[in-house]
């Protein structure tokens, strides 16, 4: 919740720096400008806050083309959302109220003098070793169609709160519990959702400053 907070007030105090936004379905762009930053300067900085922020095994560099001005990386979000067991089971401590979500993710970067954009794009449901055992394949399928930047769909909606409901019957779950899991369904991955956007642009303001950002040279 703190890197949520945190996300939003970094997001507040930089977004109007970005030139454009456009959101799709699973993607992100932003373009930026770097006024007085050549192809290669921009390069340089986007590399070197790549080789700072992406220091894990599971964080990927698939291109870097210094000369075209590109670059390719692939990643795992943590987007936080409300835990909808703790609904379920109230009073249970030991059950969180916040709950995290891991995706795949792509980020296209394109650099030209003065100017780069950001393509962010989000790629699938990230199952690890704990939660490949459960995630049956209609999961998988049903919550990669309701992360939606723009907004979860009726009918990605409708499938998701249908099959949890039937599952929920069979476990012998009353009516009114069942009826609280609709109700909070869409609010669940509403958050998701918006907290994803907040995410996605925290990390391309943090490219931006990387760029922009005054250095020492000789220190």
């Amino acid at each position: 919740m703190k890197k949520t907070v945190l996300g939003i007030l970094i997001l507040m105090s930089l977004c109007s720096n970005a030139q454009e936004y456009k959101k799709e379905d699973k993607a992100l762009t932003g373009i930026f400008e770097a006024q007085g930053k050549t192809k290669a300067q921009i390069y340089s900085a986007i590399n070197k806050w790549i080789s700072i922020n992406y220091n894990s095994g599971k964080s990927v560099t698939q291109l870097s083309d210094g000369e075209a001005g590109n670059i390719i990386l692939k990643g795992i979000n943590e987007v936080s959302y409300p835990n909808i067991s703790k609904i379920m089971y109230p009073n249970m401590k030991s059950i969180q109220d916040i709950s995290i979500m891991k995706l795949n993710h792509l980020i296209e970067i394109n650099i030209k003098d003065n100017k780069f954009r950001i393509i962010y794009k989000i790629v699938d449901f990230y199952i690890d070793t704990a939660t490949a055992g459960y995630m049956a394949p209609e999961i998988i399928k049903m919550t990669n169609d309701c992360i939606n930047l723009n907004g979860i769909s009726d009918e990605a909606l409708f499938k998701s709160t249908e099959y949890m409901d039937m599952n929920l019957k069979k476990g012998m779950m009353g009516k009114e519990k069942r009826d609280k899991v609709k109700e909070a369904t869409k609010p669940m991955y509403d958050e998701l959702n918006t907290n994803l956007v907040v995410n996605m642009k925290t990390t391309m303001l943090s490219i931006q400053s990387a760029v922009t950002s005054t250095t020492n040279e000789g220190w």
